[in-house]
């Protein structure tokens, strides 16, 4: 090969190279050959994928669209009021770093009056209240004996209080962590200490009557440890000896009165637990045989007449009372839903009709509050036992 050959050569091979590297236009064009054209596999890969994309695009992006339509499906069912008996009493809420918050203070207060002490004035207070509580817990006392005891105390109050609230707040702090601890001691042995009587009068009389002491059944007739549990808390243990001790004292007016986060503790267990179906369930007499079929009848009582008619009166007594605490509390605190509650007590007293207006109310008052759909559902329930009563 000459030189001018191999020049023309090598200025050949790039482009040879690169013509090599793609099919003849001859091999483009055959379609009888043994192997496909790459230009027909191209082709034909570009028109699958076309295909994929035709029906497949169709469910681009699907999951969202599939949990947006549940989502509206589920509040679309949900919207639709059904009927729910109104079995959920709507309970008051109290803050627990505002109860922490007294709570700290009372404990400052009592470690203050111990490791500062009381002035002689506010000491002469303590000591009336103290000879007040053992004549309250005495069951012989006379009237005239509770009265004298209560005249002292009222005595002491003026000169106590001309050393400022602060110094008596925490004699009654100091007092409510006697009562406290003695409360414990009995629970631990099932004594009652002269201390426990004397900060807390009659108190564990109060427990037995309202049947807030023990569990009641077996281990209360036996006087074991669960007939010597209080029913409630640290919290409402101290409210309730707040109420106890500013009622001896005579005064209810802040810093003295409870907050109303207390107030709502308080409720709340006295919603749980009300003392006026006890006390109708003990007292309430047995009628004679005529008269109990005829009242049974009205109660919906059943079991043997005489056990059925107290405890359906003791039922009765019970939201009785809780209608009364209601208002109470709606009075306190014009948050709670007193209307929703209302209707729910209206309800277990056999008061459709009325436990349907109660509920109306509520939505009228809350169109879109947090307990909306439970009203819908007890509206709805309430409104058909009302209908079935008529018919």
């Amino acid at each position: 090969m000459s030189r001018a050959e191999s020049v023309a050569v090598k200025r050949r091979e790039p482009r040879s190279s690169s013509s090599s590297s793609r099919p003849s236009r001859s091999t483009r064009s055959n379609s009888s050959g043994s192997s496909t054209p790459a230009v027909a596999v191209a082709s034909s890969t570009r028109a699958d994928a076309g295909a994929r994309r035709g029906w497949k695009r169709h469910l681009e992006g699907w999951e969202p669209g599939l949990v947006a339509v549940f989502i509206a499906g589920s509040a679309a069912i949900l919207a639709v009021p059904r009927s729910v008996e109104p079995a959920e009493l709507p309970l008051p809420l109290a803050d627990a770093r505002a109860l922490a918050r007294v709570r700290d203070a009372d404990t400052t207060r009592a470690r203050e009056a111990e490791e500062l002490g009381l002035d002689a004035e506010v000491r002469e207070l303590g000591s009336a209240i103290r000879a007040f509580g053992l004549v309250d817990a005495d069951a012989d006392h006379t009237e005239a004996e509770l009265l004298a005891a209560r005249a002292r105390v009222s005595d002491a109050v003026g000169r106590a209080l001309a050393q400022g609230d602060e110094a008596v707040l925490r004699l009654r702090a100091y007092q409510l962590r006697a009562f406290v601890r003695e409360v414990r001691r009995f629970e631990a042995t099932g004594e009652e200490s002269d201390e426990l009587r004397e900060v807390g009068g009659d108190f564990l009389g109060l427990l037995r009557r309202n049947a807030w002491l023990g569990q009641g059944g077996a281990a209360q007739r036996s006087g074991g440890e669960g007939a010597r549990r209080v029913a409630m808390d640290g919290v409402v243990l101290g409210v309730l000896f707040k109420k106890r001790w500013n009622a001896i004292v005579g005064v209810q007016r802040d810093p003295f009165a409870p907050t109303l986060d207390e107030e709502r503790a308080l409720f709340k267990f006295l919603l749980a637990y009300p003392l006026a179906a006890a006390r109708s369930a003990q007292t309430l007499p047995a009628p004679p045989d005529e008269e109990t079929a005829a009242r049974l009848a009205q109660v919906g009582g059943s079991g043997p007449p005489a056990a059925a008619l107290r405890a359906a009166e003791a039922r009765r007594a019970e939201e009785q009372y809780r209608l009364k605490k209601i208002d109470e509390l709606a009075a306190l605190d014009p948050s709670y839903p007193r209307q929703l509650a209302r209707g729910v007590s209206l309800y277990r007293l056999g008061s459709f009709m009325q436990s349907a207006e109660a509920f109306r109310s509520h939505l009228d008052q809350h169109p879109d509050g947090a307990h909306t759909l439970r009203a819908q559902n007890y509206l709805r329930a309430a409104l058909e036992r009302a209908r079935e009563e008529q018919f």
